[in-house]
């Protein structure tokens, strides 16, 4: 009887621990992307001057945009992979009067690489070995 309430009391406290923190082997887990992923290339793009139209059409549309504080824009990202460590970013871009003058924030360095499962890592890893070797 003992054995039965300790495989209860687990049992329940595993449940409400909930399936988010365990890591069980073999389940498959998607990727949540979300918000605006913005690149080094659309950011080169950006010029002074540059109307909040033509800015909305080179970063897309502003996933943040405070009432109180309509000059600033802001873009923030986070992509949680099914296996693999989560990445963010956030890029604030500030208007004054009316027109672009900057942004902040960094860009994700090497995005693909910290994206990616490991599994796809280890695919490519041995796809490019057996191509050398072929080769």
């Amino acid at each position: 009887m003992p054995r039965i309430l300790v495989l209860l009391t687990l049992i329940s406290l595993l449940a409400t621990a909930g399936c988010s923190s365990l890591r069980f082997p073999g389940v498959y887990r998607i990727d949540i992307p979300q918000g605006n992923f913005v690149t080094e290339d659309m950011l080169s793009e950006l010029q002074p001057g540059m109307s909040p139209e033509q800015v909305r059409y080179v970063l897309g549309a502003p996933t943040l945009v405070d009432p109180f504080t309509p000059d600033l824009w802001l873009y923030p990202m986070t992509y949680r992979p099914g296996k693999g460590d989560k990445v963010s970013q956030t890029i604030s871009v500030y208007f004054e009067n009316g027109t672009y003058s900057r942004y902040e924030g960094e860009v994700i360095d090497d995005f693909k690489a910290k994206t990616s499962g490991r599994n796809d890592l280890e695919l490519q890893r041995k796809a490019a070995d057996r191509k050398d070797d072929a080769g």
